[in-house]
């Protein structure tokens, strides 16, 4: 059986590049017999880094929770990173303690971004926490963008080092627009925007059909959005 789940962080609202990812992950789940989970990062170091205010998460995870429930796909299962990690510390810290350094410390890896690489501030604690709550739910694939990529080998290595399977991984190309990639950061592409602006669940599906899911050949750009103010294709 196949289990997957969807991890966003809780920086910012769900965008049509979480979508995507989401619905990749929810029909490799359901169209073989398995399930699908969501489980909100509302832990990793990562994530207060990127805010300027890290106690608007709650609030956060609980608007990414509205827009993911209007957007009426199958969930099995949802969960906070922040109410496993008690569990999850449990089953990482024995087997954690044969590495080295035991103690959080930042890598210098880099993730691609367009046609550049920058760094990004993994920890080898919060991969190790990641690859044990995955344990906890029984995840036999991730689906991730490919900007995680530099985290696989760190992901699988500690899979060994606790003696758990490996998932497979499965990394999909960014979402592109006219003017660079889709995502919170580029702003105007958010559920919550796109609702206010007009925008059905079924054409939010039938958009990301028509850009990527069924003509994959087309680059992965999605040049046929309707026109907003926000969006300048």
């Amino acid at each position: 059986m196949i289990i997957t789940r969807f991890n966003p962080s809780t920086n910012g609202g769900i965008h049509i590049g979480h979508v995507y990812a989401l619905l990749v992950n929810e029909h490799l789940a359901h169209d073989n017999g398995g399930k699908f989970y969501i489980r909100f990062d509302d832990t990793s170091q990562g994530v207060h880094l990127d805010m300027k205010h890290p106690e608007l998460a709650p609030e956060i995870m609980r608007h990414q929770r509205e827009d993911l429930e209007w957007l009426d796909i199958p969930v099995d299962g949802w969960q906070a990173q922040s109410d496993i990690q008690a569990e999850a510390w449990e089953m990482m810290m024995p087997r954690y303690a044969i590495i080295k350094d035991p103690h959080p410390h930042y890598l210098p890896v880099s993730i691609r971004l367009g046609n550049s690489w920058e760094p990004y501030p993994y920890t080898p604690f919060q991969t190790a926490e990641r690859v044990c709550m995955d344990r906890m739910l029984g995840i036999t694939h991730v689906i991730r963008s490919e900007e995680f990529l530099t985290e696989y080998a760190l992901y699988c290595y500690f899979c060994d080092v606790f003696g758990y399977p490996r998932p497979e991984f499965i990394f999909l190309p960014r979402l592109q627009g006219k003017y660079g990639n889709i995502s919170k950061t580029n702003g105007g592409y958010t559920i919550s925007e796109m609702r206010g602006d007009g925008y059905s669940v079924s054409d939010i599906k039938r958009m990301l059909e028509l850009a990527c899911l069924i003509w994959p050949n087309n680059g992965w750009n999605i040049y046929n959005l309707r026109s907003n103010p926000r969006i300048d294709l």
